[in-house]
């Protein structure tokens, strides 16, 4: 057994239990499709204030969406875990391979999108975006390198549209502002 696998049995020994499953469950659901994301990105979206941010978010998502879903999972097509070690899931089986995490990855780039725009509201969505990561190997269906490539492709997507958008701003507002 190599060592991703004993990992994800350590923590089916370790820290799985009746407990922390529901809650498991419900972080693992959020991330879904990125319904949690896709919500808050429609929230930023409908306040002048934060439409910019909404924006980016937005284009952040489909970028990260695009990568993942449909460039890197046909490419690598890795199995997911229970594929190779016989497991009762407690969730719907996941459809699709494994690597990288969809989940993961999409809400990493939303998190850090929020992050490098607003740090303290940033914090808290990576910390959702964390437990939304780790609920994944909890419940059988990624592996830490899935894990591990999502968070870092989402944070890339949320890194490069952020900067992208920031370097547009900013000429258009020197623009703006030397014709006045």
């Amino acid at each position: 057994m190599d060592w991703e696998l004993s990992f994800l049995m350590w923590i089916q020994e370790h820290i799985v239990n009746g407990f922390l499953t529901p809650i498991m469950k419900a972080f693992t659901t959020l991330g879904n499709g990125g319904i949690l994301w896709i919500i808050i990105i429609v929230l930023l979206i409908l306040f002048p204030k934060t439409r910019k941010l909404g924006i980016i978010c937005a284009v952040t998502l489909i970028v990260d969406a695009i990568l993942c879903n449909l460039v890197l999972k046909p490419l690598f097509e890795r199995a997911r875990p229970f594929t190779e070690i016989i497991i009762s899931l407690e969730i719907p089986i996941p459809m699709g391979n494994s690597f990288p995490s969809g989940h993961t990855s999409s809400s990493f780039a939303v998190a850090t999108a929020i992050f490098l725009a607003h740090k303290k509201l940033g914090i808290a969505a990576l910390a959702v975006a964390s437990i939304i990561a780790f609920s994944r190997m909890y419940f059988f269906v990624h592996y830490p390198t899935d894990i591990l490539a999502g968070m870092i492709l989402g944070i890339l997507c949320a890194v490069v549209v952020s900067a992208i958008f920031n370097h547009y701003s900013k000429k258009k507002e020197l623009s703006t502002s030397g014709n006045a």
